[in-house]
């Protein structure tokens, strides 16, 4: 365990000049060997991890470390490398090694970095009291999660419960003038495990949450926990489901998992551009139901994607994705919109170990007037409720089969029992202009994203 981060408060403004002077560094060493244009990404991460297992301490984990990622363009061919060394000498080597991969790469137009933005300002993402939680207040908070969870019923049998605090700082700066830092501080809680009751065993069930204060830890622990526990719990005496096709009720971990996801996906400009989306030649077309609209929205801070800037520096700003079902818009990184003779959306996505990839940052899906989910049950009236997929999608296509995870079925508008794994399947892309109703309220999924409960018509089900 690392004495001195248990003792220091973890300081952004510190981190992220000295993670500035590091990239600044790294591009004059591969100007000088002669890069025609270079970009340094470098990160730095504290974690502590407090983890339990049937209950009891298994871990108490505090890493801490940095990486570099250098990317270089010369005569358009691209070369990167990546070090968690700072010294002299492994700045000189990475650069060195960067020009040379760049030799053997094959030269493409686009190759060319993006120039300086403005960006937004925006409060930090670091609270003071997260920047100084120590090793030994995670581990209280810990005890008090996986507590919390034993006490609800005998019955529950808690696999794993995880307690995690995250405090990262980022830099990008480039040959283009971009130079950008932010830093970012999460508390991430999970539970995991199952229902037994004799020779009744439930499915797994999972739930977690982020959140930036301390102040929202025993709240998000209640929340975790009962959500935890009620699916959990109500996966016990399940029998079999019917065969039929019609309407399904996903709620929103299910809903994003099996449409929202897909979609956003076929949303990327280079799917668009190698032949792989549905979705090419459709901006500005209805695409969805027109009760459906997807923004990403990197500037709400309650989802762990906030972010002021993209994995190239560029402005990471609220993104219409589908707007009253119709596709508004398709997301870029440099490369890709390069290709189209126009700026990133800010959508380059990844680390300081790769180049850039493509994505969302934190989804936000609109919620409708169907109610509540107890008025969603009605309009249901009989049919299969999901609350998660296990399956695939097919990305291109669109076509998806897969088992209902913590299934219930209704009967008369009401939930009747829990049912067994379930299949079922469908297009993603074809029933979202099937979609009969959505909840009046989204839920924050995790902290990961917000989506509503959503009632689609025309799949497919197969009871197991």
């Amino acid at each position: 365990m690392s004495e001195t981060m248990t003792e220091r408060t973890f300081d952004p403004a510190a981190e992220e000049a000295r993670l500035t002077e590091r990239c600044t560094a790294l591009l004059e060493r591969a100007a000088a060997r002669g890069a025609d244009e270079a970009e340094v990404i470098a990160m730095r991460t504290e974690m502590i991890a407090v983890r339990f297992e049937k209950g009891d301490l298994k871990l108490t984990q505090v890493d801490e470390g940095t990486s570099l990622g250098l990317r270089v363009f010369d005569a358009r061919k691209i070369g990167f490398v990546s070090t968690n060394q700072s010294d002299d000498a492994a700045l000189d080597t990475a650069a060195t090694d960067a020009l040379t991969l760049a030799g053997f790469s094959l030269p493409d137009d686009a190759n060319v970095l993006p120039a300086a933005r403005p960006l937004d300002d925006r409060p930090s993402l670091v609270s003071e009291d997260v920047a100084r939680l120590t090793v030994e207040e995670a581990v209280a908070h810990g005890n008090d999660f996986v507590t919390a969870a034993l006490a609800v019923d005998p019955r529950l049998s808690i696999d794993q419960c995880s307690f995690v605090v995250s405090r990262t700082s980022a830099a990008v700066c480039s040959t283009t003038g971009v130079s950008a830092a932010e830093s970012d501080a999460t508390i991430g809680l999970q539970l995991f495990g199952m229902a037994i009751d004799g020779d009744d065993v439930g499915g797994f069930d999972y739930w977690g949450d982020t959140l930036r204060d301390t102040t929202g830890i025993d709240a998000a622990i209640r929340d975790v926990v009962e959500r935890f526990s009620t699916a959990a719990l109500g996966n016990l005496g399940a029998g079999a489901a019917e065969d039929y096709r019609g309407p399904v009720l996903f709620a929103p971990q299910a809903f994003l998992e099996v449409f929202v996801s897909p979609l956003v996906s076929a949303a990327s400009s280079i799917a668009v551009q190698r032949g792989r989306s549905a979705l090419a030649g459709k901006l500005g077309t209805v695409v969805a139901s027109p009760s459906i609209s997807i923004l990403d929205d990197p500037s709400d801070a309650r989802l762990a994607g906030a972010a002021r800037f993209d994995r190239e520096g560029q402005p990471a700003r609220p993104f219409p994705i589908v707007m009253g079902g119709v596709l508004d818009g398709y997301l870029y990184n440099a490369y890709s919109a390069r290709i189209e003779g126009r700026d990133s959306t800010g959508h380059a996505a990844g680390g300081a170990r790769s180049v850039p990839g493509l994505g969302p940052h934190a989804l936000s899906v609109a919620p409708g007037d169907g109610g509540s989910v107890a008025e969603l049950y009605a309009a249901l009236e009989r049919g299969l409720v999901v609350q998660r997929f296990s399956g695939t999608v097919d990305p291109a296509s669109g076509d998806f089969s897969g088992v209902a995870k913590s299934a219930r079925w209704v009967e008369g508008g009401k939930l009747v029992r829990p049912c067994r794994e379930t299949l079922f399947s469908g297009n993603a892309f074809e029933l979202l202009k099937s979609v009969r109703a959505l909840s009046s309220t989204a839920e924050n999924i995790m902290g990961g994203a917000f989506a509503p409960w959503a009632l689609i018509d025309g799949l497919s089900v197969t009871a197991g």
